[in-house]
């Protein structure tokens, strides 16, 4: 999940705690060009007529809240937005795309409570909806759940957030820290280097003082985590490479040209017995190839192969000849 679903569970809970009303849209399916994704939440407090979320980016979100303040739902409706492209313009989504969303009258219950606390154990979990009768619970999800919609069940897939370990607190990191964080990664920074950790300057993310090894270990690591090693020491990036490679995260990068990565690989090799298939899972040199010439440029290069990785997208880039 990322932040604006979560924020999303977290309003719910407020107002159901205040015994208001809650309207609660999800994206059920997407046909096309679509700004949001399946699971995707919207919802709306009948009493104060706030809303959080967004299920597309701001071309139905209007439509939906006028209907509500008109007419609250009060039970499950399945309804169709779509456009062709040369309607786009005119109405619905601007990029021509369609789109399902499931709209649910929610009761005071403690369910999104319940959804945060076991996200924030990083479980996964299944809220199935029936479609007729409006009854949800909650089911472990096995690994291949989906949001997915039936014909008489809606089942929407909630999981902890992405997240992205980064060793060292320098100005990369710092740069990487801000992409990572508007892009809705959870971003944990640890660096031993004291001068390092008192220079920081994002104060809504503390920087641990742990040496990265035990850092990466207490973080318990999951599919759903990217780690940097950003510090160019390899006293310090050695460490976190060496137990981010065993840790079961998505990616595994590190600063440095070739030929460090390179000595980096046979050190590993040979003083910690590490397979060239184990090897193999980290990233370095770091990021794609953008000719990159400063700290910002190479942060947005790194983030941009994370969430390529993420999303199973393989990105090649070729140089192009500069005038002379």
């Amino acid at each position: 999940m990322n932040k604006l679903d979560i924020s999303v569970l977290e309003s719910i809970s407020k107002w159901q705690s205040q015994r208001f009303n809650v309207v609660l849209v999800t994206v059920a399916h997407t046909w096309g060009s679509s700004p949001r994704p399946r699971g995707s939440m919207l919802a709306w407090c009948r009493e104060t007529g706030q809303f959080m979320g967004s299920v597309s980016g701001g071309c139905i979100e209007d439509d939906l809240l006028q209907a509500f303040a008109n007419k609250p739902p009060v039970e499950v409706e399945v309804k169709n937005y779509g456009v062709s492209a040369a309607a786009a313009a005119a109405r619905g989504l601007p990029c021509g795309g369609r789109l399902t969303v499931v709209i649910e009258p929610l009761f005071t219950d403690n369910t999104a409570e319940v959804l945060l606390k076991q996200i924030a154990n990083r479980e996964r979990v299944l809220r199935r909806i029936n479609l007729v009768s409006g009854e949800t619970e909650l089911l472990t999800a096995g690994q291949n759940a989906q949001t997915l919609l039936g014909e008489e069940y809606f089942d929407v897939l909630f999981e902890a957030e992405w997240r992205m370990l980064i060793i060292g607190a320098g100005e990369l990191s710092q740069f990487v820290h801000q992409f990572a964080s508007s892009l809705g990664f959870a971003v944990s920074v640890c660096d031993p280097r004291e001068n390092y950790r008192e220079s920081w300057p994002h104060d809504e993310t503390a920087v641990s003082d742990e040496m990265p090894d035990d850092f990466i270990v207490a973080a318990h690591c999951d599919e759903q985590t990217a780690i940097v090693a950003l510090t160019h020491d390899p006293k310090i990036d050695d460490l976190a490479i060496l137990e981010a490679l065993n840790s079961g995260a998505f990616y595994v990068g590190a600063l440095g040209s070739k030929r460090t990565n390179n000595a980096r690989r046979t050190r590993l090799a040979e003083h910690f017995d590490l397979s060239e298939e184990t090897l193999a899972l980290m990233r370095g040199p770091i990021g794609i190839d953008l000719n990159t010439r400063n700290a910002a440029e190479i942060a947005l290069s790194i983030v941009t192969e994370i969430v390529a990785r993420r999303n199973g997208v393989s990105i090649a880039t070729e140089r192009a000849e500069m005038p002379q």
